[in-house]
């Protein structure tokens, strides 16, 4: 089997180059004898001399994930030693992005990419049958109250159950009952109150599907 095993940069100087990824980027020597391997356990650089004057332009573009883009140019351009290449501009509608040059010809792309919370939008439903207009808007309001991480694997255990209470009933069309039971079939006790609150605050009465505990 064929697989690739690092990503090759040529530099002037290797171990300088070697010392600059471990102690600005957080990477670690392979082979401390021979430190012309870094790794940080997601990908492994292999630094090489410089063979040629067409190969001295050669560029190492790192992409670096942040969640707070504009703070982290200013704090790493000082810590990496770095110029400012590109500010910081929106490449996606959920991706911003800046870039930052280091020394040993290394690019520092860094990148935030923004959830639908900040993006400000409410992402669809993964429906298999048809859904009334009310109750697929109250799951999607809904979930809102669900933490972002976890929110993409709620929005797909509320959607299969409340499906399957439709099929149950031999139903091709997902009502706004099915979805509120589905809710509170798929959320912990717990989390009750909270749901019953969000669901009021859109108007809709949550029935007898949820447990809650009275002040």
């Amino acid at each position: 089997m064929n697989f690739v095993i690092s990503v090759i940069h040529y530099v002037e100087d290797p171990a300088a180059a070697a010392d600059y990824l471990c102690n600005a980027l957080g990477f670690q020597k392979k082979v401390k004898l021979s430190p012309r391997v870094v790794e940080n356990g997601a990908i492994s650089i292999r630094l090489e001399l410089v063979p040629s004057l067409a190969a001295y332009k050669n560029e190492l573009n790192l992409a670096m994930q942040t969640q707070n883009l504009a703070q982290a140019v200013t704090e790493l351009a000082t810590f990496f030693k770095a110029e400012l290449s590109s500010p910081a501009c929106a490449v996606s509608i959920d991706r911003k992005e800046a870039q930052l040059i280091c020394p040993h010809h290394i690019r520092l792309t860094l990148v935030e990419e923004l959830n639908e919370d900040q993006i400000g939008i409410l992402p669809d439903l993964p429906t298999s049958l048809i859904w009334d207009t009310r109750a697929e808007a109250c799951i999607k309001e809904t979930l809102r109250q669900v933490p972002v991480s976890f929110r993409e694997l709620a929005r797909q255990r509320v959607t299969e159950r409340a499906e399957m209470l439709a099929a149950e009933q031999a139903l091709l069309t997902v009502n706004l009952e099915f979805a509120v039971q589905a809710l509170a079939d798929v959320t912990p006790n717990f989390q009750h109150a909270q749901l019953v609150a969000a669901l009021l605050g859109q108007g809709v009465e949550p029935g007898g599907y949820f447990h809650t505990v009275d002040a």
